[in-house]
């Protein structure tokens, strides 16, 4: 189980929480037993003995008392951040093994968010308040009774029996509360990607004219949400209120034996010999005993909350899913090549459909080479691989040096919020000049005198390449790649997006600029416009080659 793995390396802090807490619990007999001493002598005997040790006693006792309680739930605190920090670096770990692609595949970038922030954070209360109480309410309450029975067996037996009362309840309420937990886990995964999906595409939603019904889905949602959180307090107040009734009634039956045994109502067993001491004593103990049961009971929910939590974060760490796939290296790679694939296969999902089943193929340095196929057929796949985003789950992959690194141009391209500068920067080092930055936008058909470049390189790029039409973001990318200096470029349908116009003055820039460099091209495109201009193409269906022609 995912919990218990991640408390292994940090045990000790759960042991210094748990000895802090018996160590209260004993300070916490020595107090009772002190001021009921003091009380009983100053009935009694007032005047017959000094009541300073007796005083100095209590004070140390309250003093020990308070500091081990601190101990213990600093020592909880402690372990949940050990905890959600190795997780949490244990996910962005996983996140740089996987690999962007496989990483797409396990879910929507808001329920990564979700899990990194909220769920990891849904933890800590399992940590730092749920283990830790989980076992001083055996452990304590134990020392305590010990010490009720020392005085008065009845008044201990009185407190023995109402004890198991709570967990029973509490167990009826934890089998609910565990469920309406993960519904909201769930649901708080889907509201996140829901959110960022609209704030994704808050343009089109407003030229669309379509931002009202957007505002009413996401009040929707909202409000569904709202109300699966209401379930979760009313779970946990029920709990608390279960655990608060039956130690009031245990405490109150102890008052009760105890009031009418000094009064000589009771005559029966010990009740006849009760003194103001050991009377005093017991009333004293009896809340203390049910105090590590209300500490259980208040943060039993957070167990509901973590194992929920952690049944959505524990297929991030599937072995079989982010198992590295170190891709099997051929000794030597023929000079004339730049790239061999002997019967690769990747797997996203172990026990679903192979993405690429036994793909065998060599592509040459200089090559311009189509991959076509319908949708689902591998075409993405097989540049992610090219690019390591992906590793061979069978076969064996071979790079040559030119070929390790690379530019890639998707559908889409990325730009960061930022200026035009700094997105041209990150394809090259960061004292590039100016003028080399300029040079590659001329050649990749954006000069920076574009009056929709009103600050030229310092022109403003907003979230979602805002500031710069789709064909220009292209450019930019074109533009990147150029200055990279690469000579393998990986292009995913970079002018399905594109009207005609720009898709084929980008197109032949692209491969003038290829031609010019020397650079290989693997581009996945379905027009047949497109790859009728390369000098070759690579057919896939189904993850498999059916046709290898040169054009």
């Amino acid at each position: 189980m995912l919990l218990n793995e991640l408390l292994k390396p940090h045990r000790h802090w759960l042991y210094l929480s748990w000895s802090a807490g018996l160590g209260a619990g004993l300070a916490t007999v020595g107090l009772a037993g002190s001021i009921a001493w003091l009380v009983h002598r100053a009935v009694f005997d007032p005047g017959a003995t000094s009541v300073w040790p007796w005083l100095g006693l209590a004070l140390v006792a309250v003093i020990a008392r308070h500091a081990l309680q601190t101990l213990r739930d600093w020592a909880g605190q402690h372990l949940a951040y050990r905890v959600r920090r190795d997780l949490r670096q244990r996910m962005l770990a996983t996140a740089a093994r996987i690999g962007p692609v496989h990483l797409a595949h396990r879910g929507h970038s808001g329920a990564w968010a979700s899990r990194y922030q909220e769920q990891v954070d849904a933890l800590a209360g399992y940590y730092a308040r749920f283990l830790p109480t989980l076992g001083l309410a055996l452990a304590v309450p134990l020392v305590l009774l010990a010490a009720a029975f020392t005085q008065d067996w009845i008044a201990g037996l009185l407190l023995l029996f109402s004890a198991p009362l709570i967990p029973v309840f509490m167990a009826l309420i934890g089998m609910g509360s565990q469920q309406i937990h993960e519904m909201q886990q769930d649901q708080q995964n889907r509201l996140a990607g829901h959110f960022l999906d609209r704030i994704r595409n808050l343009d089109l939603l407003r030229r669309s004219l379509a931002l009202d019904a957007a505002t009413d889905e996401v009040a929707i949602a909202t409000e569904g949400y709202r109300r699966l959180s209401m379930r979760v307090l009313r779970v946990a107040f029920l709990s608390s209120a279960v655990m608060e009734f039956f130690s009031a009634v245990a405490i109150g039956l102890v008052a009760i034996y105890v009031g009418f045994s000094l009064l000589g109502f009771l005559e029966f067993g010990p009740a006849g010999q009760m003194t103001l001491f050991s009377g005093l004593f017991v009333l004293l103990l009896a809340p203390e005993y049910f105090q590590p049961l209300r500490l259980f009971a208040q943060s039993y929910h957070d167990r509901a909350g973590a194992v929920a939590a952690a049944a959505s974060l524990a297929p991030l760490f599937d072995e079989r899913t982010t198992a590295a796939g170190v891709p099997a290296r051929m000794p030597v790679i023929p000079a004339e090549f730049l790239l061999l694939l002997d019967t690769v296969s990747v797997r996203y999902d172990p026990d679903g459909p192979a993405a690429l089943d036994s793909l065998t193929l060599q592509v040459t340095a200089g090559e311009h080479v189509a991959i076509v196929g319908p949708s689902g057929s591998g075409k993405s796949t097989l540049l992610a691989l090219c690019a390591g985003f992906v590793s061979p789950s069978t076969g064996s992959i071979a790079l040559a040096d030119p070929a390790r690194s690379f530019a890639w141009i998707g559908q889409r391209a990325h730009l960061f919020h930022g200026n035009l500068r700094d997105n041209l920067l990150l394809g090259t080092a960061d004292n590039t000049p100016d003028d080399l930055l300029i040079g590659a936008l001329n050649s990749a058909g954006l000069p920076v005198t574009d009056p929709t470049l009103p600050l030229g390189l310092d022109t403003p790029i907003g979230e979602g390449n805002r500031g710069l039409s789709g064909g220009q973001a292209q450019r930019v990318a074109l533009a990147r790649a150029l200055l990279s200096g690469s000579r393998l470029w990986l292009l995913d349908e970079p002018t399905s997006a594109l009207d005609p116009e720009t898709e084929n003055d980008l197109l032949q820039r692209v491969l003038e600029h290829a031609r010019e460099r020397a650079v290989t091209i693997l581009l996945a495109t379905h027009h047949a416009a497109v790859h009728a201009r390369l000098d070759r193409m690579i057919r896939l269906d189904h993850g498999r080659l059916v046709a290898d022609e040169h054009v």
